[in-house]
């Protein structure tokens, strides 16, 4: 049984990549997750391989932050905004995250595929998937996503976030099922999901359920204004240790 603690959002900007290779650097993580589509994700992979890292790297789906890869895509209303970036709308409209008209259903497909090949064209070889903003967990994107992992090696895939207490009985049924759904696809994938704070307050012990299970904590390493390295976490900083 293990713990792998994930970085997401690798790519998003020279100051995240800087952080998140000082994280490897530290050994306070295990692995990271790439947003193919954004301006820094050639400069991401760079830095993996001049640092050694190049070998866990994985996918970070994103349909919620900069430009699509897909041209078509940046002319969806439902997906972007005039200006032709991700909105990230349709995960705020309960409507849209359960289902999405054929065309735009079509042209995402098409984005996450295109995202993958950058990856693959990248260097990425882990072949992870995790998504910006949970976005795979939502239903309507799940279902495109379950079609695309097909035609790629993909070897495991995030759960959704079950390391917590609280929410709906209705919630609760929901990311159960899901991550029953996830594992037919991926059987190796991890019993639980959560922030460092989730898995630091779920477990009474949490170094011997890391012991017991096999358990992913995903972390966004970035610098405060003090240029201190942390975790960002609803907008809220916090300290990144060693979880191991």
């Amino acid at each position: 049984m293990a713990l792998t603690v994930n970085a997401d959002d690798f790519g998003f900007s020279e100051s995240v990549n800087t952080a998140i290779a000082e994280a490897f650097a530290k050994k306070l993580i295990d692995r990271t997750t790439l947003m193919a589509n954004m301006p820094c994700a050639r400069k991401a992979m760079e830095l993996a391989r001049k640092e050694g890292f190049s070998d866990k790297v994985g996918i970070h789906v994103n349909l919620t932050s900069g430009h699509p890869l897909v041209e078509e895509l940046s002319k969806d209303a439902v997906m972007c905004d005039p200006a032709g970036e991700f909105s990230a709308d349709f995960a705020r409209n309960m409507k849209t995250r359960f289902h999405l008209p054929k065309e735009t259903s079509s042209l995402v497909e098409k984005e996450i595929r295109a995202q993958f090949d950058m990856y693959r064209e990248l260097g990425g070889t882990l072949w992870h998937v995790d998504s910006h903003h949970y976005v795979h967990t939502d239903p309507s994107i799940w279902k495109i996503l379950k079609k695309v992992i097909k035609d790629y090696p993909v070897t495991s895939v995030r759960l959704t976030r079950n390391m917590f207490t609280g929410g709906s009985r209705l919630m609760h049924i929901y990311k159960s099922m899901l991550n029953r759904s996830i594992r037919r696809f991926c059987a190796g994938d991890p019993v639980y999901f959560g922030s460092a704070e989730d898995y630091a307050s779920y477990f009474a012990d949490p170094a011997a359920a890391s012991a017991k299970y096999d358990i992913e904590v995903m972390v966004h390493p970035v610098y405060d204004e003090s240029g201190t390295l942390c975790d960002i976490y609803h907008e809220k900083y916090h300290k990144l240790t060693q979880l191991h």
